[in-house]
């Protein structure tokens, strides 16, 4: 069976909070980017954050399905989310969006509810695996060209690696 990146997405996140992939695949949302569901499939403590943000933009909630991105530490097991409002539907852009680019949002869980870690305004963040320790590369403007500054995570902070 060939899965396409959506529903491989969604599967993912799906196992990543805890629901079997056979118990998720009859509530898969269709291949529409914008589809609601990208944001519904969100554990309610991350889901809250976004359903805030989308009152504040004046537009219902509905976010492209590269708006959420996961990772597992594969060295203390540790699941991430981060979300990208830049991928979010709204009326009222500046809201999310600054000069400096769109808030981006970093959570955690532990085996229990995701906690937020990184919250801030840049143009992207990326989650890596260095060494199985996840990371989150930050890319910022500089004056003349991009930088990037990477945070790893130590088992309970991101630690911004020199």
């Amino acid at each position: 069976m060939k899965l396409s990146a959506t529903a491989f997405a969604i599967l993912s996140l799906l196992w990543l909070v805890g629901i079997p992939p056979a118990a998720a695949h009859s509530s898969l949302p269709s291949e529409d980017p914008w589809n609601p569901a990208h944001i519904e499939v969100l554990p309610r403590e991350v889901r809250a954050t976004v359903e805030h943000f989308g009152r504040v933009c004046g537009s219902p909630v509905a976010g492209l399905r590269l708006f959420s991105r996961y990772i597992q530490d594969r060295v203390t097991g540790d699941k991430f989310i981060s979300l990208h409002f830049e991928d979010l539907r709204c009326a009222n852009k500046p809201a999310v969006c600054k000069a400096q680019g769109c808030l981006h949002q970093v959570y955690v869980s532990k085996g229990g509810p995701y906690r937020l870690i990184m919250s801030l305004y840049v143009p992207e963040i990326e989650f890596k695996l260095i060494d199985g320790s996840t990371a989150v590369e930050i890319k910022s403007d500089g004056i003349i060209e991009p930088c990037f500054r990477d945070f790893r995570w130590n088992g309970s902070r991101l630690n911004r690696l020199k």
